[in-house]
């Protein structure tokens, strides 16, 4: 009974009933505002995470032992690019 009547209030205040493109208009703006939260949302995240690695690996780079390959890795990285042939 309290079922019935939530259904028929609800479908007393639905207005994409008589008006379909309403309805169609409205859930693609939901769907426009949805993915602008996603894209902001990862683009946020994901520089707060890239922004944190950057520290570690910093920080990394001054440890003994660790700081050595990196350096050595750098070395052959600069080495490989300048052995490439210059293009335009």
């Amino acid at each position: 009974m309290e079922e019935e009547r939530l259904i028929q209030a609800i479908e007393s205040v639905r207005r994409d009933k008589k008006d379909p493109w309403r309805y169609i208009f409205f859930t693609f703006l939901n769907g426009i505002a949805q993915g602008l939260g996603v894209v902001l949302g990862m683009t946020i995240v994901l520089a707060v995470v890239i922004l944190i690695l950057t520290n570690v690996i910093a920080t990394m780079i001054n440890f003994p032992v660790i700081g050595h390959y990196f350096e050595s890795i750098g070395k052959l990285i600069d080495e490989s690019v300048k052995s490439f042939p210059k293009t335009r």
